[in-house]
């Protein structure tokens, strides 16, 4: 995630990251969040909510005062989430944490199930990929973007012109954007092409 991201998190929740920039001996948050920036609206939710149950939590009633006081950091009764590492693993979001509580917890499976309908890249809805061989969350074109299309556009894909593509691809692409056309079209072949697996050369 972008650095200018991460500081407005951090300064927005600092008790959640807290630990941000600290000693790498210590804390994984010493290497910032490693996610990419298309989860930044996810996570600023997730810490929204979190912080503000954490303050709810922290205030009780005292009955022979009629009055409400804050529950301060020491005290066992204390709810404080603090971020302990925070990253993309095999396309969803992973969000570890000291303290907090049930309702953190589920807060947080919620917003980990969510990172796998929200592209990773742009933040648009998305789908898990495997076409790279790892597992990623990504949205149509920045799926293409990924694969070397540039402005990961379909008229890009069906027209060919990125002037970057090896033997291999354009060859495999060729048959895919011949049936992208056709469908485009409305017009189906009765048996879709057949797409050979690319051959590994042997030493």
């Amino acid at each position: 995630m972008k650095l200018e991201l991460q500081k407005k998190l951090a300064t927005n929740y600092p008790k959640i990251f807290k630990n941000v920039g600290g000693d790498p001996m210590v804390t994984c948050m010493a290497w910032g969040i490693e996610c990419n920036d298309g989860w930044y609206d996810l996570l600023d939710t997730l810490c929204y909510t979190m912080q503000q149950h954490c303050e709810v939590a922290n205030t009780r009633y005292i009955i022979e005062t009629d009055k409400y006081e804050f529950i301060e950091d020491g005290d066992p009764e204390y709810v404080q989430v603090v971020a302990a590492q925070v990253k993309e693993k095999l396309g969803t979001l992973r969000f570890y944490v000291d303290g907090g509580d049930a309702s953190t917890e589920a807060m947080i499976e919620l917003a980990e199930a969510m990172s796998g309908r929200i592209c990773e890249l742009c933040g648009s809805p998305a789908r898990r990929n495997t076409d790279s061989g790892w597992l990623h969350t990504t949205c149509t074109a920045c799926n293409l973007k990924r694969q070397g299309w540039v402005s990961g556009s379909t008229e890009e894909f069906l027209t060919d012109s990125n002037p970057n593509n090896t033997p291999n691809k354009v060859s495999q692409d060729t048959k895919l954007r011949k049936g992208l056309k056709q469908a485009k079209e409305g017009k189906f072949s009765k048996t879709p092409p057949k797409i050979k697996p690319t051959k590994k050369k042997t030493k």
